[in-house]
């Protein structure tokens, strides 16, 4: 079977992680539970220094891919910088290793309270979605006395070709502000005393997997620059080009790794400017997905087999884990492979829909997958590295999982202890 990712992998029968036999990391953490390759994550973080050394590039991690504070460290210990949401993203990557990081402040309602946190630290920039927006940071900055990177996020809408729930390049987003009213953002933001204009942003989406909406964006991006010089007079010293890159979650699909998308997309921007005898600005990536996706798995147990003799009846394959570890499925549709952990020769291939404990339909995690099963095996979700546990929730009031990495020395760590049920309710007054 060929498998999504060289770090997991069959020796005989068995699934291992980097020399590591899963089902013998199951025996002491149970399941349900999370399993992440460093290996892999530091792979990808190499293909990004390849890529950016020598060059005025700094790749941002998104947070929301995979807020675990171990993930983090290994980030900024490769001198990524940071795309946060949120003040708590904010205060995951400030505890997570010592030393100075570069934040970059984005989502479309940022509170106040959470803009004088962010100025408080000192982060690289804020990402401007709304006139209203720049407003409320100029007010803010007014209060602390001193000036707010910011940088304003056009909506270049563009058609990332992905889920209609992940694109935000589109006009009917919410996110950005088109080109026509970008001008103006750009003066009001040139007159507004306690903000400074660094840069421009642009995102268009997750999960894209061509390279050519990503061209369309940067061009018409620099095309946009262009127009804020001759209007405005603005000099801008960065251009975020966001991220979205996806990763494959079969193995029918193509993809761009990073290296090559990095230098591509760079590439555009550099010979933009130089071709104008221009210097070339700092150039960022947000990047999550493509860095973390393919690094884990869901590890989950079959609890109960359903066959049906109806000749239109469905089979089920009832597993301890559920939506509310794995939402993916039954929010997006989207597609997680499924494979076995110890390949079963002593039943036949069925059809099954695999379904969690919850009391929703909606509770499925993956539908018509030939597989032989016998109750009590163990199976997992491949690419389950990325918005997988960020999204997880206590639905049902159940605990929220365990999550172990196998390190690049063979060790086994347990980097997200599971919730206890005690700690469910803590914060709840009786």
């Amino acid at each position: 079977m060929e498998l999504l990712s060289k770090n997991f992998y069959y020796k005989k029968n068995d699934l291992f992680c980097d020399g590591i036999k899963i089902a013998d990391i199951v025996k002491e953490y149970h399941t349900p539970t999370f399993i992440y390759s460093e290996s892999h994550i530091k792979n990808n973080l190499q293909q990004i220094k390849k890529a950016t050394t020598g060059k005025e590039i700094t790749v941002c991690y998104a947070v929301k891919a995979n807020p675990s504070l171990n993930i983090l460290k290994l980030a900024g210990m490769d001198r990524l910088g940071f795309d946060v949401v949120s003040e708590g993203e904010m205060r995951r990557v400030l505890i997570s290793s010592p030393g100075p990081k570069q934040i970059v402040f984005s989502g479309v309602g940022k509170t106040n309270e959470e803009i004088e946190f962010a100025l408080k630290n000192n982060i690289f920039s804020i990402n401007v979605e709304s006139l209203s927006e720049l407003t409320h940071i100029n007010s803010v900055a007014e209060g602390l006395n001193l000036k707010a990177p910011v940088s304003i996020r056009i909506n270049p809408d563009v058609d990332p070709v992905t889920h209609p729930y992940i694109s935000t390049g589109l006009r009917e987003n919410k996110f950005g502000i088109s080109t026509e009213d970008g001008i103006e953002a750009y003066k009001k933001a040139k007159a507004l005393p306690f903000v400074e204009v660094k840069g421009i942003d642009c995102h268009i989406g997750s999960q894209i997997m061509s390279i050519e909406p990503f061209k369309q964006a940067t061009e018409r991006v620099l095309g946009f620059v262009d127009r804020i010089l001759r209007e405005t007079g603005i000099v801008l010293t960065h251009i975020n080009l966001g991220g979205g890159l996806g990763i494959p979650y079969s193995n029918e699909e193509s993809h761009t790794d990073l290296e090559e998308f990095l230098k591509l997309i760079s590439n555009i921007v550099i010979d933009w400017y130089e071709k104008r005898r221009l210097k070339p600005p700092h150039l960022l990536f947000e990047l999550g997905r493509s860095i973390v996706g393919n690094s884990g798995i869901l590890v989950t147990r079959v609890l109960y087999l359903k066959s049906s003799t109806d000749r239109v009846g469905k089979n089920f394959a009832v597993v301890d884990a559920a939506m509310n570890d794995l939402i993916r499925p039954t929010l997006y549709d989207a597609y997680h492979e499924v494979a076995p952990i110890s390949l079963n020769a002593e039943t036949s291939t069925k059809v099954w829909d695999i379904v969690g404990p919850i009391c929703e339909s909606g509770d499925w995690l993956a539908k018509a997958r030939r597989l032989k099963l016998l109750e009590g095996d163990l199976i997992c979700f491949f690419s389950a590295g990325a918005y997988c546990s960020s999204m997880a929730s206590n639905y049902n009031s159940r605990r929220k999982l365990s999550e172990i990495i196998v390190n690049c020395n063979g060790s086994v760590k347990e980097i997200v202890r599971r919730e206890n049920y005690e700690e469910m309710w803590a914060r709840e007054i009786t």
